[in-house]
């Protein structure tokens, strides 16, 4: 009898294990390393944690909410299209194509930057040739193409299906954070310093080179930083609960000396929270850092030449730089607040913050 309840015994024991090893299977180191953190602050500390699901309400404009309207220009495109001379003829033509009018929003920002590109030779032809009339309306395009190359940008870059899916949450964060280079963060740089080129009236392009860039934004981290550190400030609130319930309940120590108990979350908090949770955590800053650079310097520069031709950004992506933004800070708050309830623990029982446990 004895026996059969060993062998139970074992044979659950087994099972428990194995549905662990499924589980953590399931999860990315992050995802497993807070499951591991948690389990044991609130064994340790012997009080129970909450079991929220993490908010996930932020989601990337809709492409209708992004659109913006463009003039369309005058030009005598028959009479233009019969001048020979100019470069500008095939741009056009292209242009007026089927694939010129139905191309995504990064063919018809080539398509401008060609026609900025070719129209200076073409009017000064134009001149020359006496069809002073037909030069008049195409300076009339090229001021208007001007005015309106900030939204061709937007439409192409940040509000673009590239940076949709540079924003888009992976499924799960398995391969999230790494210590391997993002593809898209040179990209990005890359991608800055020409937007401000042709801001600046240099419209010199390589059609190959900007297609290119813009799929290596599409295949960097953007949605995974997000989905990461919506997770790490979820568990660092979580934590902090638990400890915080420890504070204004019964004390893990009557008196500024340590127990058993206070060892063990002394211990906890250095080989869990420090040694794995924080050195992720790193790793994720490091990222973060990286991208937003980058990503606040496009934003900033086309903002601004936005404003200044009386574009109007428009409000729904406004408000998701707002959330995004906003979502991050809430990480490096978090982090603070569980450091800081973490130290008043460790105080109450006599310890150092800045010491370490045995591991």
């Amino acid at each position: 009898m004895r026996q059969n309840k060993t062998t139970a015994i074992r044979l659950a024991l087994l099972l428990c294990f194995i549905l662990l090893l499924a589980s953590c299977a399931d999860r990315g180191e992050l995802e497993s390393s807070w499951l591991d953190y948690i389990s044991r602050v609130s064994r340790v500390l012997d009080r129970d944690t909450s079991s929220a699901n993490i908010d996930a309400s932020l989601h990337f404009p809709r492409p209708r909410d992004l659109a913006l309207t463009f003039e369309t220009s005058n030009i005598d495109l028959l009479d233009f299209l019969r001048l020979r001379r100019c470069a500008l003829r095939e741009t056009i033509a292209q242009r007026n194509s089927i694939l010129g009018r139905h191309g995504d929003a990064s063919a018809k920002l080539i398509f401008d930057l060609r026609f900025l590109n070719e129209a200076e030779d073409c009017i000064q032809i134009l001149n020359s040739d006496g069809k002073n009339s037909l030069a008049t309306q195409l300076r009339e395009a090229v001021n208007l193409k001007r005015r309106e190359l900030p939204s061709r940008i937007f439409l192409a870059s940040i509000a673009g299906a590239e940076f949709r899916e540079f924003w888009q949450a992976p499924p799960d964060l398995r391969a999230y954070p790494n210590d391997g280079k993002d593809p898209s963060i040179a990209a990005l740089a890359r991608w800055q310093y020409w937007q401000q080129q042709w801001l600046s009236g240099n419209w010199q392009h390589n059609a190959d080179d900007v297609l290119l860039t813009l799929g290596e934004i599409r295949l960097g981290g953007g949605g995974a930083l997000l989905r990461a550190q919506q997770l790490n400030t979820h568990e660092l609130a979580r934590a902090s609960d638990i400890i915080s319930q420890r504070l204004s309940g019964r004390p893990l120590c009557l008196k500024p000396s340590p127990t058993p108990a206070a060892e063990q979350f002394r211990n906890v908090l250095s080989s869990h929270f420090i040694g794995r949770i924080q050195t992720q955590a790193s790793l994720i800053n490091q990222h973060q850092y990286a991208l937003l650079e980058q990503i606040h310097a496009i934003e900033n520069t086309l903002f601004f030449s936005m404003n200044t031709k009386n574009i109007a950004v428009p409000t729904a992506y406004l408000t998701w730089v707002t959330q995004r933004d906003e979502l991050l800070e809430k990480a490096t708050q978090a982090q603070r607040q569980h450091v800081k309830v973490a130290a008043e623990l460790l105080v109450q029982c006599g310890l150092s913050p800045g010491e370490s446990g045995q591991h």
